[in-house]
């Protein structure tokens, strides 16, 4: 596991939206860890926020109809 300090946001990324990306990453996580029994190394919050600074959590925006 990375050390959290090691790591930057992408430059012209909004640091709000990746911490909500990252809390509903992080629900997942926890989700499935219930769900499987499996436990993941280090605390979850700090594991789903690496996987979205590093990109493997892939979000996108809904259209919304005007």
């Amino acid at each position: 596991m990375t050390k959290l300090a090691a790591l930057f946001p992408p430059p012209g990324s909004n640091k709000y939206e990746l911490a909500i990306v990252a809390a509903r990453e992080a629900r997942r996580l926890n989700d499935w860890s219930k769900r499987t029994g499996e436990t993941l190394p280090g605390k979850v919050t700090a594991v789903a926020l690496e996987r979205v600074l590093r990109g493997e959590v892939p979000y996108s925006y809904d259209e919304f109809p005007q």
